[in-house]
């Protein structure tokens, strides 16, 4: 079986790596991207040092179900002066996290090798496709290339210009890397950064890196901030756990008040209670006030918030597929930022840049924009109940979960047009869950398969790599037609746990 692989980022890296791991092999594997650097997807780039990982090393591995994958290899690197005293964690710079990433694609590539699995990576992207019994790929640079899969493993893609700055001097769509946008901006330019998330911290980070002195805007709709990381502790489910999930479901339709009722069994089992931990996650209290409280609370006895995100990671890929279609509506519409935060917030060290500068008044949190303005003479205006000027603005709003990137639209339009794929309602394709091969009228494709930001019947949260590193697993058996694929140097116990609070 010959195995196409588009797009090579971390779900592309993850499923080599799974493949590799597996005891049968595909005949072949091509990978296809057209990206300047593979295997490190649009966040892993050469960049500053200042831009770095946003987690942990223990839930940062691509590795299905060896959460040391990573930390293993940071042994013998110099990560000293990266550590972050409150999470207690070396958090390195992006780009180390992404030479990470190319080892870990280079190694899967030559065992597969070694197995008698050739591997070839087209650096071009795929544009559309065709069938000569089996789907023929078409790539930017001509070429054409048969397989008998193809799995789908792109990202989310670029910003979206949604204001209509696209071509005016000194707009920012695409902020990385850093080390280029920033380079030749004046550090007194007053910086507009749409976007308040994890983006819009990691510009505000590497504009004080770089020396910068003039004033810094985060714009958006609710001025709301990350939530900001805790220390990890050790912590064992039981009751809120994969296997226990799919026995719910197994009676009948999994519902999220199930989901509920667990997380307040497992609090209860830890002597904590719900309400502190609703409370916590639901608060309209200031923005400035919470980053402030939740940078001393590092340390907090209160589990909640740490099991929360734990969870998110750990049983969210398996509980997802098998919820009710209104509860995970429900979720997509009304809680996709707070989820999204929980799973990914603000490590301590970027956090207590950020308090600093809005301390300083440097920067501000620019709630209720309405809309940005190029100026004829140049710079800009930005309306948000009040008009102001700016002279730079850099586009920090990642695009929606299960949004087809612009470099792969084409090939989704052919897919839509031959009948191989559907959209989901909620954006991407509908998917097969467990084999996550494409479903058009409720009948699977037997050659197309999606993984990761795509597949919204598959997963809520895309870009955490343990989450990805799972569905590659699944998937990979699915490939090799339900193969075993070992365990690698993990315990089956060990994989139940918080491994963010393993030391």
């Amino acid at each position: 079986m010959h195995i196409g692989i588009i797009g090579a980022g971390a779900a592309a890296v993850a499923l080599l790596d799974a493949l590799a791991a597996a005891d049968d092999e595909p005949s072949g594997v091509t990978v296809f991207d057209g990206a300047p650097v593979p295997w490190r997807g649009r966040p892993y780039q050469p960049d500053l040092d200042a831009v770095r990982v946003n987690a942990p090393p223990p839930i940062m591995s691509v590795r299905a179900g060896d959460p040391g994958h990573y930390q293993r290899w940071l042994e013998g690197r110099d990560v000293a002066g990266y550590l972050d005293e409150g999470l207690g964690q070396p958090l390195v710079p992006r780009a180390v996290y992404g030479e990470y990433l190319e080892d870990t694609a280079r190694e899967a590539i030559a065992r597969l090798s070694r197995a008698g699995c050739p591997v070839r990576v087209v650096r071009s992207a795929v544009t559309g496709f065709s069938r000569d019994g089996r789907p023929v790929l078409h790539t930017a640079s001509g070429e054409r290339v048969s397989v008998d899969r193809a799995v789908l493993a792109v990202g989310g893609g670029g910003p979206r210009d949604h204001y209509g700055l696209t071509g005016a001097p000194g707009y920012v769509n695409e902020p990385y890397p850093l080390a280029r946008t920033l380079a030749e901006l004046p550090a007194d330019r007053h910086v507009a950064v749409i976007g308040s998330g994890l983006t819009a911290v990691d510009i505000a980070v590497a504009l004080t890196a770089n020396g910068h002195t003039g004033p810094i805007c985060l714009l958006s709709r609710g001025g709301r901030l990350p939530f900001v990381q805790q220390r990890p502790v050790r912590m064992d489910a039981v009751h809120l756990t994969p296997a226990v999930v799919r026995e719910h479901a197994a009676h009948g339709e999994l519902r999220f008040a199930q989901l509920v009722s667990l997380m307040q069994s497992e609090l209860a089992a830890l002597g904590q209670d719900f309400d502190t931990l609703a409370a916590e996650i639901t608060d309209d209290e200031d923005s400035v006030l919470r980053l402030r409280r939740q940078l001393e609370g590092v340390d907090a006895a209160h589990l909640g918030r740490r099991l929360l995100a734990m969870v998110i990671r750990t049983v969210g890929p398996t509980a997802w597929p098998l919820l009710a279609e209104r509860d995970r509506e429900m979720l997509r519409s009304r809680h996709f930022r707070t989820i999204n935060s929980l799973s990914s917030p603000m490590v301590p060290h970027n956090a207590r840049i950020v308090l600093r500068l809005l301390d300083s008044g440097q920067l501000r949190l620019c709630a209720g924009v309405t809309k940005i303005e190029a100026r004829s003479g140049g710079g800009f205006t930005v309306h948000d109940g009040r008009s102001w000027t700016a002279d730079t603005v850099f586009n920090a709003v990642n695009p929606p979960a299960y949004t087809t990137p612009t470099e792969t639209q084409s090939l989704i339009s052919a897919l839509l047009a031959a009948g191989a794929a559907e959209t989901h309602p909620a954006g991407g394709l509908r998917a097969e869950p467990g084999s996550r091969r494409l479903l058009v009228g409720g009948t699977p494709d037997p050659s197309w398969h999606v993984l990761g930001n795509l597949a919204a019947d598959s997963m809520f949260i895309a870009t955490n790599p343990p989450g990805l590193a799972a569905e590659a697993s699944g998937l990979a058996r699915a490939l090799l037609g339900g193969r075993s694929i070992p365990a690698q140097r993990a315990s089956s116990s060990s994989r139940a746990r918080n491994s963010a609070g393993e030391r």
